[in-house]
């Protein structure tokens, strides 16, 4: 009996840490009030937005922090605890009125699917190029590769883009997936739907577009790389990829 109960608790810590899985949220502001947030100290945009969507969140309690811009340099910080539901999305609206003090409610919280796991099979991937492949992004700045690097020479199989993509989630904030990702891929390349899985493991839609601008020069079929935009949330975002993009070429 003593040593039965140990793996009975030890079976009943490992599924609920099984069912402690990812949940989402969205914030919006009233009427298209923009505002900056920060969650349990780490911001999460760096400018003001109407609406933010976070993604591959624990389950629990955050500390929301938010700065409210009022013209003129100035603006209202206001701080609230929030609570994610597990296995839900909750959707939150951001209110600041004349006279009142700012508030967040909560307007809906709805289940979440369950994930996908499976890998299509996709057949072979192509021969890397460079002689009849993409030019090497020799032109590209903005913090990104530049000509000073030739074009990545291996191509991650399926089986590689799932165990880093399973190294990315073992991390809890967006900082570290990034440092990984981009160590993983500094001299590698993947396709674009592999590109998509990995910008959808972060949790804020800036380091999504951070992201999606990198990994542009490290995809393999960029005639593909539309894919990519339905990792990001918001049309503004989509649009300062694409800006991006065209930018590069």
């Amino acid at each position: 009996m003593k040593r039965i109960l140990p793996l009975l608790i030890g079976c009943l810590l490992l599924l609920g840490t099984v069912h402690a899985a990812p949940v989402t949220a969205s914030i919006s502001g009233e009427r298209g009030l923009a505002f900056r947030l920060s969650l349990n100290g780490q911001p999460v945009s760096r400018g003001a937005r109407p609406q933010i969507y976070l993604d591959q969140l624990h389950p629990g309690y955050y500390w929301a922090d938010f700065y409210i811009p009022v013209g003129r340099g100035r603006g209202v910080n206001y701080r609230t605890q929030i609570f994610l539901a597990d296995g839900f999305e909750t959707n939150f609206v951001l209110v600041a009125r004349p006279g009142f003090p700012p508030s967040l409610r909560t307007v809906s919280t709805v289940p979440l699917a369950p994930p996908v796991v499976s890998y299509p099979n996709q057949g072979p991937y192509p021969t890397p190029y460079p002689n009849n492949g993409y030019p090497a992004p020799g032109h590209q700045n903005h913090g990104y590769p530049n000509s000073g690097y030739p074009v990545p020479a291996y191509q991650l199989a399926p089986a590689e883009v799932d165990n880093l993509l399973q190294a990315i989630q073992r991390r809890p904030f967006d900082d570290a997936r990034m440092a990984i990702m981009r160590d993983a891929l500094r001299e590698s390349f993947i396709e674009s739907q592999d590109a998509r899985r990995l910008i959808k493991s972060l949790s804020f839609d800036e380091n999504r577009i951070e992201t999606a601008k990198y990994l542009y020069s490290r995809v393999a079929d960029r005639h593909n790389f539309y894919q990519v935009y339905d990792a990001l949330v918001f049309n503004s975002s989509i649009q300062e990829v694409q800006e991006y993009v065209q930018s590069v070429r």
